[in-house]
């Protein structure tokens, strides 16, 4: 693979603008950029009837990850680049990049990858990130809870942890619609088949109460759970019930959480539409939609934004003024000057963003 030195870019930087060389030598090969991270697609397959699994080749700018991370997928869609963020699936260390993909409702970027993106193709990615990853040091017992999508993440992370720790002690519950929607499944299985100390307990909406979590559900399939370090990724609502459960038990400290999938419509909040003023750009807006980010696009302002569901933090900006909740933690953030996630958040007063 061709690639730029360190002096080369160095001198792109300086005498040259780096998009225009990044244009030209796309002419030449296409995965050759002086800093962008760009991919090739080897290889898509369905794993489930709405999530497909999509395996990238990186050029050489690509810096690595690590279990439990995410990565931005820009794709441009009729002339516009859009932006979403997924989280890994493949090891760190294998030289390909997997993740796996769930077609969203009216999702524009999900559907745009399954219903366009081909082997061969070449799309740009950004560099991994996130804090949903294994501590330096295992815990003697580890619980990880997916709900849906929200399987990639915890996939990963198992995956990491039986390779560092083989006999690991690992509890994996996962929720489900039903068995044709479980991704990763016989992967899963070919673990727990190799490691002894593995138990998978799957939960299927499609099988009533035994399928929808509950303090006494999770205690019927992994009765020590409070004594475990816990993991859990999924959609808003499983979220929210696992961490009241944790606090109850009062061992919040012991439950790591990522978000998967959009943050819900809260009739209360389009109800009062409270004004919203972005400072830098003058404008100004009334509160229609469900969160900050959309109520501004919907009033004409383009703010950044990426994987929208409050995990890249790509839309952080300083609220000046105003009360807001966080539609994923249910925090009142009241105070002057602080940093919020426009994508998770609405406004309880009249709001000023520093956009």
């Amino acid at each position: 693979m061709t690639t730029f030195n360190p002096i080369a870019k160095k001198l792109a930087g300086k005498f040259v603008r780096e998009d225009w060389l990044d244009f030209v030598f796309s002419h030449v090969d296409p995965m050759l950029a002086v800093n962008r991270v760009l991919a090739e697609v080897v290889s898509i397959s369905q794993e489930t009837p709405d999530i497909k699994r999509f395996v990238f080749r990186p050029n050489a700018n690509w810096k690595g990850f690590v279990a439990g991370q995410f990565m931005p997928v820009r794709v441009q869609i009729d002339g516009i680049f859009h932006e979403r963020c997924y989280s890994l699936v493949s090891e760190p260390t294998d030289g390909l990049l997997e993740i796996g993909v769930k077609r969203q409702p009216n999702g524009k970027v999900s559907n745009w990858l399954h219903d366009h993106l081909q082997v061969g193709d070449v799309i740009e990615l950004g560099d991994a990130s996130g804090e949903f990853v294994l501590p330096q040091t295992l815990p003697a017992k580890l619980l990880l809870i997916a709900g849906g999508s929200g399987v990639t993440p915890i996939y990963s992370i198992l995956v990491e942890a039986l390779k560092q720790k083989p006999a690991l002690d690992i509890a994996v519950v996962y929720y489900a619609n039903s068995e044709k929607d479980l991704a990763f499944a016989k992967e899963m299985v070919e673990l727990a088949v190799q490691h002894p100390g593995l138990k998978l307990n799957y939960a299927l909406f499609s099988a009533g109460e035994g399928g929808k979590f509950s303090e006494a559900q999770l205690t019927n399939v992994c009765a020590d759970y409070a004594e475990r370090s816990a993991f859990i990724c999924g959609p808003q609502g499983l979220m929210k019930a696992a961490a009241d459960l944790w606090a109850a038990k009062g061992i919040s400290a012991q439950l790591k959480q990522e978000l998967f999938g959009p943050v819900g419509l809260d009739s209360d909040a389009v109800g009062n539409a409270m004004p919203i003023t972005l400072r830098r750009s003058q404008q100004a807006m009334l509160h229609t939609k469900a969160t900050l980010l959309e109520s501004a696009e919907a009033g004409g302002a383009r703010p950044a934004y990426g994987c929208r569901m409050g995990v890249c933090k790509q839309c952080s900006c300083t609220k000046v003024s105003g009360v807001v909740r966080d539609k994923v933690t249910g925090a009142i953030d009241s105070s002057p000057n602080t940093q919020v996630r426009i994508c998770v958040t609405e406004p309880l007063s009249a709001v000023v963003l520093d956009i």
